[in-house]
């Protein structure tokens, strides 16, 4: 494009208004089932509707999102989905939001579609084939241009963030991705991290508020909105500083349906309870880390992890009194015993050697979960000692998500 009328672009579609700019401005099951992306082609929209929108005075904000982002088929086809792409380049597609700015990042929602058999790569739930989804497509970028890494770059692993739709009168703590079935894909590329996220399908919810979030962090913050039990209206954390973005989402009303939306939240409210039970896990008096013939340091590691329970988890902290998230936790344990790890899951799943399962896991070992990205220190008798939020540092099942990997981190004596 002329760099002239790139910059005139750039002059006329930015808001005058800065307060208001501010104001619309940091589990998921697998993320096996998707590839990663080495190879991404730039698409862009073209200028053209740009223009005729400026002749018709619509938003400049809105406007200007068209104009800077990738389309939400280009991002699913960089994906490597293209049934997915071909689904957002037609009819039913939520059009996007203006950006929002809180924290460090600015986020713009760019698409949402709903429908079965949408993509080429089918969702599966406990062995059964999950064929009506939601997919959205997030624009992820720094509040002051700053470009974030690519996901093939060792900085990737740093970044954290938690993306999913809300239902209105539903616990968001209790109901958002991590218990709908949720999935996501991340692509770069000029600075801008683009997420195409994935759940089931929340059309059937259309008569309530439909929200979607992101925040920083793996999982859901729950200080970051605010949750009226009364209305069921969710809301921003006005006082939060951090990156608590949220949209309303617009869905056809005619696709309310709600007999199976009760019946569907029936299901997830007993797989809530199973869950709660496994991760508030109870120690028997009796209990203790068992030093296996070779592997006294990761014994060790393990029984002075268990001490620190009940001190809080502080996301993007190491502390382990004042609070710490799941990867500051481990990484704080092994640097007593002179192991140093960095502080993301996704770097400390490089660290030691693989073990295969864990039925061959020993105390000491971390055990990693990808829904989301999340850590923690096996203890032995199937059980792990980690940092979850709302929960702080405890004890519970190792089986309470699926385990994507475990790694030992000690040497064998």
């Amino acid at each position: 494009m002329n760099e002239k009328l790139d910059a005139a672009l750039r002059h006329a579609l930015t808001p005058r208004d800065k307060a208001d700019f501010q104001l619309n401005r940091k589990i998921l099951n697998s993320a096996a089932e998707r590839r990663t992306i080495n190879e991404k082609q730039k698409r862009r929209i073209s200028p053209v509707p740009i223009l005729a929108s400026l002749a018709l005075c619509i938003s400049s904000v809105t406007v200007y999102a068209a104009w800077q982002y990738l389309s939400p088929s280009a991002v699913a086809e960089d994906a490597g989905d293209r049934t997915l792409a071909e689904a957002f380049s037609g009819s039913g597609t939520a059009p996007a939001a203006p950006p929002q700015c809180f924290g460090e990042y600015q986020v713009t929602l760019l698409g949402l579609i709903s429908g079965e058999m949408l993509s080429d790569y089918p969702h599966y739930h406990n062995g059964n084939l999950a064929a009506d989804r939601t997919y959205a497509v997030i624009a992820i970028e720094t509040a002051d241009g700053a470009p974030l890494p690519d996901t093939s770059q060792e900085g990737y692993g740093e970044l954290e963030f938690f993306a999913s739709p809300l239902i209105g009168g539903y616990n968001p703590a209790l109901y958002n991705m991590a218990s709908m079935s949720g999935n996501y894909t991340d692509v770069t590329e000029d600075g801008i991290l683009y997420r195409l996220l994935e759940c089931d399908n929340v059309e059937i919810f259309a008569d309530h508020d439909l929200y979607l979030c992101v925040s920083q962090g793996a999982f859901y913050q729950k200080e970051a909105y605010c949750y009226d039990e009364t209305t069921g209206k969710i809301s921003r954390n006005e006082e939060y500083r951090g990156l608590n973005a949220l949209f309303d989402l617009t869905v056809d009303p005619s696709k309310a349906d709600p007999e199976k939306a009760a019946a569907y939240m029936a299901g997830l409210g007993a797989a809530s309870d199973l869950l709660t039970e496994k991760l508030n896990a109870v120690l028997e008096d009796s209990f203790e880390v068992k030093a296996e013939e070779g592997n006294r340091e990761g014994a060790e590691a393990a029984a002075y992890a268990l001490q620190f329970t009940g001190n809080p988890y502080a996301w993007g902290e190491e502390s382990l009194t004042e609070g710490t998230d799941s990867s500051g936790f481990t990484k704080s344990v092994y640097a007593n015993f002179g192991i140093s790890l960095p502080h993301s899951s996704a770097e400390q799943r490089k660290a030691g050697t693989k073990v295969e399962s864990l039925a061959d896991a020993q105390p000491g070992d971390l055990l990693f979960y990808e829904t989301p990205s999340h850590v923690a220190v096996y203890l032995g008798d199937g059980l792990i000692v980690h940092a979850m939020p709302e929960m702080g540092i405890c004890v519970s099942e190792a089986d309470f998500d699926r385990i994507a990997e475990i790694r030992r981190i000690t040497a064998q004596d």
